[in-house]
């Protein structure tokens, strides 16, 4: 059995390299026949606001052949915590707006023997209802799941690359992750997957594989050190997962001929900064 992460689409209704290249890695999803698929997040260019973008990007991952969910990003509902990027928090209103789109912003299924949770990093540490909700949802997992191994998929990583840089730009919440860690200790966790960071990355945590996704739409290079990211892959793509033998065996797959363009060589991302009122440093 396998699972695929695809991540950090950043589809805009303008089309372009990015929705281009979301249709490719579509086609090359469906050629490798997974069981089950799920996209962790930032499905739209950047501005959660921009209904245009959500109902593109829709149409195009409604290519996915295999049952498959998709979970929000920062870009998709906006961020927790202070100076969130340009100015758009996630609030009530656009988790709605998500939610009228993708369905739910969470997700527990049963693939095979399997289960594949996965949750909205953006509420961590904000303080809306839906946080609250969140949490009691969780909180029923163990129980519903019980020894069943489960692969667990967030938009931004759990754990940030060290303590000091645990903060709700590049990871859970600091505030947030003890109560997630102790949740996550009564499940039985056999890989831990997520998006955000624009490379691949595999680490383990008690021989559990933490992998942190590529985009399939613009890399990164230079502008975000291996400080703060940790040494990765910064190359566009998806990971395959294969189930087998209870554990969970992450892969970097892609298909030939993404455009691996740098994020402000995105005409498009250009676009949307400044329609969001986002000032480009000269």
């Amino acid at each position: 059995m396998k699972i695929i992460q695809i991540s950090d689409t950043h589809i805009s209704h303008l089309g372009g390299s990015t929705a281009d290249n979301a249709r490719m890695v579509v086609d090359f999803i469906n050629a490798l026949e997974p069981d089950f698929v799920v996209h962790t997040g930032d499905v739209t260019i950047l501005d959660p606001d921009e209904d245009r973008d959500r109902a593109a990007a829709k149409e195009i991952l409604a290519g996915i052949e295999a049952p498959s969910a998709v979970l929000p990003g920062n870009h998709d509902v906006g961020e927790p915590g202070d100076e969130p990027f340009g100015d758009r928090p996630v609030t009530s209103a656009r988790v709605a707006a998500y939610r009228a789109h993708f369905g739910d912003d969470r997700l527990v299924a049963e693939v095979g023997d399997w289960a594949v949770v996965g949750v909205n990093s953006e509420l961590f540490d904000s303080g809306l209802p839906e946080e609250d909700e969140q949490w009691a949802w969780m909180d029923e997992l163990p129980a519903r799941l019980g020894s069943r191994p489960v692969v667990f998929f967030t938009h931004k990583p759990v754990w940030a690359l060290t303590p000091e840089q645990q903060n709700t730009h590049l990871s859970i919440g600091p505030a947030s992750l003890p109560r997630l860690e102790e949740l996550l200790g009564r499940l039985n966790v056999r890989a831990f997957g997520s998006g955000h960071l624009h490379h691949y990355r595999l680490t383990w945590r008690d021989d559990v594989p933490v992998v942190s996704a590529p985009s399939t739409a613009f890399v990164h290079r230079g502008a975000i050190g291996d400080e703060v990211v940790g040494h990765g892959l910064v190359q566009l793509g998806i990971v395959e997962y294969v189930l087998e033998d209870g554990s969970a065996l992450p892969y970097f797959r892609a298909p030939l001929g993404l455009v691996e363009p740098q994020f402000l060589e995105v005409d498009e991302a250009r676009a949307a900064l400044d329609a969001m009122g986002v000032v480009l440093p000269v």
